[in-house]
């Protein structure tokens, strides 16, 4: 496949996610009558606002760092392609994701439902970042201790993305909270995400 072309749709499946986070916020179905219910009816959205800020930063993360990885890759394969439009398919959820831990941030199911949505992505991910590896489609520059490095850094996030999926069926909070660590975490790019690589 022309790597322009994937690069392009995976862009375009990364904008319309983040673009579709917005909607997670909504006001009651009733009209407000005075601004003093419209105030408190909007400081009720601080959920909603502070998982619109994580799933914002998780999809800006993830589009930066595929777009740092296809510009060290020589070529685009079949099976790339493939473990792409499932690392896509997760990320057009995450917005629906989003909105169920955004009005429900305390429960078990809410929390475990985003995690099962990010887990999807970074499994996918780290199956693909393999699979370039393995098939020798990085370009000749990108060293094997580089490979190493950025598999390591993303295999630590597949682990503790699950260790915080899991961690949901227990303490939903806390797993709220893991979610945002591992956002904060993957703001620094690693390997051959990194701009130095």
């Amino acid at each position: 496949m022309n790597k322009s072309r994937f690069e392009a749709f995976s862009d375009g499946v990364f904008a319309f996610a983040i673009t579709l986070l917005v909607l997670g916020f909504s006001l009651p179905a009733e009209r407000l009558t005075s601004n003093h219910s419209l105030a408190v009816a909007l400081l009720a959205q601080w959920p909603s606002l502070i998982a619109y800020a994580l799933s914002f930063a998780v999809i800006g993360i993830m589009w930066q760092n595929h777009h740092a990885l296809f510009r060290r890759v020589a070529r685009v394969d079949r099976a790339t392609v493939y473990w792409n439009l499932l690392l896509l398919a997760g990320t057009a959820f995450i917005p629906f994701a989003t909105s169920t831990l955004g009005r429900y941030p305390t429960m078990t199911a809410s929390t475990f439902l985003y995690g099962l949505a990010l887990s999807e992505t970074a499994t996918c991910y780290n199956v693909m970042l393999r699979h370039l590896a393995r098939s020798g489609l990085f370009e000749p520059s990108v060293s094997d201790a580089t490979i190493a490095t950025t598999i390591r850094a993303y295999t630590t996030g597949w682990i503790t993305y699950a260790a915080a999926t899991l961690l949901a069926l227990v303490l939903p909070v806390a797993s709220f909270a893991a979610y945002i660590v591992i956002a904060v975490y993957y703001l620094i790019p690693r390997g051959v995400d990194s701009d130095h690589a």
